[in-house]
């Protein structure tokens, strides 16, 4: 199937919705916010029975403007409109403990979602506009809901359109290798905070805060909600399988991966969003269900076009593709993804996909990055400096507000670099670390960015990984699902902190890319113990100062899948 289609759009026949606030009762009683938008002249047309999409969030299903300007002005909302004017029924749904419903959440996607989930569908399937289908759609938290729906067992969903989200909350934004997201925590935790008390978020733009009083009430009062906030992980959990007694759960246990939908999936994510790029992959490889997976080159939400500039994908074009697969969902497996700098979509139905070779690549001394291995045995040392940062508009810190990804050349790294390449080189895949370390303390963590330098000297970020040296441990159990990196189970057996002095392998994947490197460019490695304005300092206290071992047993290399 080509991607993005070059079929012609199928002509709308609605123009305009008409919406509804209303509460909906689940199972215990408890009422959830739902606003109802039908596509105006429904009642009239030919098909009086439409298939319904939810979109289930925890961010406000919609906003109430202050008076006047809610005397004159009405809020936009493209996607209601859009699916709307072709034939389908929108939900907008405050989840439980959220917005303007009733209840509690002690932490996200709790085992509850699943049950109103399953009791919103059946309440869908009763109205008399229901044609009896129903799918979900969403960004994001909101993704996961809708992931969620296809797990709930409920005989009436069919599909759900899922964009970057978490297939595996610990590794894929919470603890990637297992290092602390400090900024995701605590910021998610305050912006949730505001939201829970009827406020708008502190880092929310002026003119929302003048325009906007709270969520749109149903019918009376906003509902109190007394909602634990994910920040207590950071005081709370290591490890895995640590269970926050704030939360009252394991992170796995609100991951999807432990709650695969059943049913059609669309799937979208990016080389520079958080994980999402690598969830699209794992999900794709251990879902047997039907499915396109896409992943391209954006921020969150795919609102900046990143790595794709000559070839852009704008958010109408997207809508259009949502569309063709709640029209017809996929009968198929394909994964869709964008490599940069050839400015191409492919189409694999594999992964990885056929033709790639691992090129390893070794550290030499000198700042050196070469195929060949060092003659003789080296180290290079470096203390940690913890004013080393990736800035305020990296790939993590983008899952929070949409904001646009940018990555300055990081200063004062130990850094490795080829020289100009003989030929094009396609990496499409996960590059691998191998490092052989020393280190002065036992806790700590590795940053890896593997970049691109064109013949000015001008620095393209390609992607990073990132490792807590006391997960180091290759695990010698099998994974809870296929991954294609070193499996590190980061789990509290598997424990293994470092022995200061001695030499010891550290060996992880770094995020998936896919990208063409022209002939006459250069590749390097950069490494750093610490991202200030992302993830938490380790170790707490203590400088710890760190050798990188090269050549003999202890040659440190990176392997980078290549065509």
């Amino acid at each position: 199937m080509t991607f993005p289609s070059n079929t012609p759009m199928r002509v709308a026949p609605f123009k305009g919705a008409e919406t509804q606030s209303i509460y909906v009762a689940m199972r215990d009683g408890t009422r959830l916010a739902v606003d109802v938008s039908l596509p105006r002249g429904l009642a009239g047309s030919n098909t009086p029975r439409i298939p319904a999409l939810l979109a289930c969030t925890r961010y406000w299903r919609a906003q109430q403007l202050r008076q006047p300007f809610s005397w004159f002005l009405s809020l936009p909302d493209s996607a209601r409109d859009f699916f709307c004017a072709y034939g389908y029924a929108i939900l907008r749904v405050d989840m439980r403990g959220t917005g303007a419903s009733e209840g509690n959440q002690r932490h996200p996607w709790p085992a509850s979602d699943l049950d109103d989930l399953y009791d919103l569908a059946n309440w869908i399937t009763q109205q008399p506009w229901s044609s009896g289908q129903v799918s979900a759609f969403g960004n994001s938290y909101q993704a996961t809901t809708a992931e969620m729906l296809g797990a709930c067992g409920h005989p009436a969903v069919t599909a759900a359109l899922v964009r970057f989200n978490e297939y595996d909350v610990y590794t894929d934004i919470a603890f990637p290798g297992g290092v602390p997201n400090e900024f995701i925590l605590r910021e998610w935790s305050e912006f949730n905070r505001a939201l829970d008390a009827n406020q708008l978020p502190s880092r929310m733009p002026i003119l929302e805060k003048l325009l906007i009083s709270g969520v749109k009430p149903v019918d009376g009062p906003i509902p109190t909600h007394q909602n634990q906030q994910v920040d207590s992980a950071l005081q709370n959990i290591t490890y895995r399988d640590d269970l926050d007694p704030k939360m009252g759960v394991t992170i796995d246990q609100v991951s999807i991966h432990t709650r695969p939908t059943t049913h059609r999936i669309d799937h979208w994510g990016s080389w520079f969003d958080a994980a999402t790029a690598d969830a699209v992959i794992r999900r794709f490889a251990n879902q047997p269900v039907p499915q396109r997976a896409v992943i391209g080159a954006w921020n969150h939400g795919a609102t900046q076009q990143v790595g794709m500039p000559k070839h852009p994908f704008p958010l109408l074009a997207q809508m259009q593709e949502s569309l063709r697969f709640f029209d017809q969902p996929a009968l198929t497996r394909e994964l869709h993804y964008y490599t940069i700098n050839e400015n191409k979509w492919k189409t694999t139905h594999e992964w990885p996909p056929t033709g790639l070779t691992q090129t390893r690549f070794y550290l030499h001394e000198q700042n050196g990055l070469a195929k060949h291995q060092p003659g003789t045995s080296g180290y290079d040392q470096f203390t940690v400096d913890y004013s080393a940062s990736t800035g305020l508009n990296n790939r993590w810190q983008t899952e929070l507000d949409q904001r646009p990804v940018k990555y300055d050349a990081q200063k004062s790294l130990p850094t490795y670099t080829t020289d100009a390449l003989q030929a094009d080189m396609e990496i499409t895949g996960y590059p691998l670390i191998h490092l052989f370390v020393k280190s002065t303390h036992s806790d700590g963590a590795i940053f890896v960015y593997l970049e691109a330098i064109d013949e000015h000297g001008a620095i393209q970020y390609l992607t990073e990984g990132m490792l807590r040296v006391i997960h180091r441990k290759i695990s010698e159990n099998s994974p809870a699902y296929k991954q294609f990196v070193p499996y590190h189970s980061f789990k509290r057996a598997d424990s293994l902190p470092l022995v200061p002095g001695e030499s010891a392998e550290l060996a992880f994947g770094l995020n998936p890319i896919s990208v063409l490197v022209p002939r006459g460019w250069r590749l390097r490695v950069s490494i750093a113990g610490a991202d200030k304005h992302t993830f938490l300092r380790l170790p707490a206290t203590g400088t710890p100062t760190i050798d990188i071992l090269f050549g003999g047993e202890n040659a440190s290399y990176i392997e980078i899948p290549t065509k």
